[in-house]
Parts: structure tokens; sequence; C-alpha cells
């Protein structure tokens, strides 16, 4: 399924793993560490989110693994880490959050979208294909999808509030990221998988992902606000929550009818490549 070697991806990869036990285990530590930088409320949230990046450092290792040895659920589970790393990573980045690991949060972003386009671009996305059962719930899929189009007035209604006030506020680069990338990249692939189209199938387990990991963060980072003693946003609540069980179903549907419909053959290994999926 890949053209080419893995091996630039599995270095990549393994760094990954070891950028984010050390940074997401320092958070998790020492979580004064971001009050400098964060108020409060995104303090509780970072505290949740390191927990999680914490997580998904095995989850990493353990995904390449699966990958080398043919499984395209081990590959959606790797692109999909990638995806959450080189998202939420960027809001230590572009916010400057100068803790001792400022670099290492950089790393992250890097290593993660170099990683996230080369492993995509090298995609055979008609043998992916092969390997998705024909009963996959693609309007389902798709409708998981397109939920993430709900976002767009929220986000134009900060956009608006924003220019009326001259005042940006802590969580405006979500919105920065989701209206000129994430949310297009998401409606595209809820489109072309409806349509049972190779690149949706491929686009669309990292993107459900994404968003069912999104769900259960900020479910779990409001959730940490009110354990702290802090005032909760419970409209938000309820909608972080939708989020996660709608995306979560989805994701697991999608994970199921993957590796269904063709055995997964392994290219024998040369000496210039390392085993990669057929």
């Amino acid at each position: 399924m890949i053209r080419g070697s893995l091996r630039p991806y599995y270095v990549m990869g393994s760094l990954i793993v070891v950028l984010l036990v050390v940074t997401a285990g320092a958070g998790v530590l020492h979580n004064d560490m971001y009050r400098p930088f964060l108020g409060e409320s995104i303090v509780a949230f970072q505290f949740f989110q390191d927990l999680v990046s914490l997580a998904f450092a095995p989850l990493l290792a353990a995904a390449m693994y699966w990958t080398s040895h043919g499984s395209r659920r081990g590959f959606v589970l790797w692109t999909g880490v990638l995806v959450f790393v080189a998202y939420y990573y960027s809001f230590y980045g572009f916010d400057f959050v100068y803790t001792l690991y400022f670099p290492l949060y950089l790393a992250l972003m890097g290593l993660s979208i170099y990683s996230l386009i080369g492993l995509l671009t090298n995609v055979d996305a008609e043998v992916f294909r092969a390997g998705v059962a024909e009963r996959m719930p693609v309007r389902l899929v798709a409708g998981v999808l397109g939920m993430t189009a709900l976002f767009v007035p929220i986000w134009l209604s900060m956009i608006v509030q924003g220019i009326r006030t001259q005042q940006p506020q802590a969580t405006d680069l979500a919105l920065v990221l989701d209206l000129p990338y994430l949310i297009p990249a998401c409606v595209f692939a809820a489109v072309q998988i409806w349509q049972r189209r190779s690149i949706g199938y491929l686009l669309g387990g990292p993107l459900l992902f994404k968003a069912a990991i999104s769900g259960v963060l900020l479910t779990g980072g409001e959730m940490l606000k009110m354990q702290r003693g802090l005032p909760p946003a419970l409209d938000q609540l309820a909608m972080y929550l939708f989020l996660a069980v709608v995306g979560l179903t989805g994701l697991v549907l999608y994970l199921r009818h993957l590796d269904a419909s063709q055995p997964v053959e392994m290219a024998q290994p040369s000496v210039k490549s390392s085993p990669v999926l057929k």
C-alpha cells in the first residue's frame, strides 16, 4: 500500500513517541509550568491534553508495528495520532508557551506534519480501498465527518466578536486552524466517502480519529475545570460530549470495516527497503 520504504517514517515516528513521553510527561507532573503563559481554565485543559498525549505515545508505537505487518487499521491509527499531534501541539507553538520544552513542541509539529504528508502522498489509495468492507456504513461515517461544519457558525461568531472588540480570545487559534484547513478537509472527505471513492476512505480514518479524540479531550478538559472549582461552560460541555459520542461511534464503525474484504499481502523486504503494506 505504501510506495517505497517506510523506514524514514519509522524514524520520525519513534522520535515523536519519545518527545510525547518527555513533553506530555512533564506537563502531567508539573502542570504549573503553563500558568505564566495560559489562563487558569486553559491550564486545566492542558493537563488533560497531556494525559491524552502521554497515552498516545505507546499507541503510536503499536500502530507503527501493526502497519509494518500489513494492517490498515494500524495505518489509520498512525496517521490519526499524527493529525492529533500536529493540531494540538500547534497551540503550544503559536501561543508561544515558552516552557523549557518549547523547542520540543516545535519538533513535534514539524515531525508530525512531514510524516503525515509523506505517508498520505505515498499511499496507493486504490489498494487501501480494496481492504474496506462493502458493508461499511458510509452515510453514517460521512455524516460524522460532515458534522464538523456545525462549528462554522460558532467560529464565525467568534470572528465577528473579535472584530467588534478588537481583542483576541485565548482559544481563537482553534478557528484559525479549523476554518481554512480542518473543516474543509473533513467536508471533502465526507463527500468522497459518501460517494465511495478511494480518497474518501483514505482520508476519512485519520480525520474521524481527530474528531472523536477532540470530543473526548474537550469533554475531559471541561470536567477537569469543574473538579478544580472553575466555572464550567455547560452549553459547550454538552456539545463536546455529543461530539465525543458520535465521533467515537463513527470511528469504531469505520475501523470495524477495514481489513475485511481482502487479505493483506506483505511485500518481500529488500536490502534498500523495509517491509511495506501491499
